[in-house]
C-alpha cells in the first residue's frame, strides 16, 4: 500500500459554510471547489511569521448569475480582486484565496430562492503592508463595492473576521 503526502495550506481564517440573516434577508455560500491562492504570503505549511495578535480577514461572497442567467465564472472575479488590492495595498504580492461554491440568498418579501454558482475570495490582513483593522474592512467594503459593479450583482456579502470568528456581516450593493 501506497501512501501520499499531502500538503496543506495553513489559513488563519474559518473557510467554511457561511449563511446570514437580517431582517428577513437571508443566505448561504456553501465551497464545493479546490482553494485556488494568488500570491507569495500563502505558501503551503510554511511559518514566515508568527504574532499572538488575531489576524483579521475578510470572506466576499459573490454569485455569478445576474437574475437567473450565468453570467460570469473565477476567471471573471480574479482580475478584479487582483487589480483592486494591487491598488489598495500598493503591490502586486497582495495575497488572496479564492474558491468556487453554492450561492444562495432571498430577500425579504420574496417568495423565491436565487441558487446559482459562486464563489469566496478570502484576503488576510497580513502584517506586510501595516493595514489597520478599520481600514482593511474599508478596502474589502470598496472591493465588494467593485465586484457588485462590475458583476452586475444585485449584493456582494462580506464577512470580516478576528482570528476565525466572524465580527460583522455587511451587504454590499453597487455604487
Amino acid at each position: 500500500m501506497t501512501t501520499t503526502k499531502r500538503r496543506y495550506r495553513s489559513v488563519p481564517a474559518k473557510l467554511s459554510r457561511f449563511s446570514w440573516r437580517y431582517r428577513g434577508n437571508v443566505g448561504f455560500f456553501e465551497p464545493n471547489g479546490a482553494v485556488g491562492s494568488h500570491g507569495p504570503d500563502l505558501q503551503p505549511n510554511k511559518r514566515d511569521w508568527q504574532t499572538d495578535a488575531p489576524l483579521y480577514a475578510a470572506r466576499i461572497f459573490v454569485g455569478f448569475n445576474v437574475g437567473d442567467e450565468p453570467r460570469w465564472t473565477m476567471d471573471d472575479l480574479v482580475p478584479i480582486v487582483k487589480r483592486v488590492r494591487t491598488e489598495q495595498v500598493g503591490s502586486p504580492d497582495s495575497s488572496f484565496l479564492y474558491q468556487r461554491g453554492v450561492y444562495a440568498h432571498q430577500r425579504a418579501g420574496d417568495t423565491t430562492v436565487a441558487d446559482e454558482q459562486g464563489a469566496q475570495i478570502i484576503i488576510l490582513n497580513v502584517p506586510d503592508f501595516e493595514t489597520d483593522p478599520d481600514e482593511f474592512e474599508s478596502q474589502i467594503v470598496q472591493l465588494a463595492e467593485i465586484i457588485a459593479e462590475q458583476l452586475l450583482q444585485e449584493s456582494v456579502i462580506v464577512e470580516i473576521q478576528r482570528a476565525g470568528q466572524t465580527l460583522r456581516t455587511i451587504s454590499v450593493v453597487p455604487g
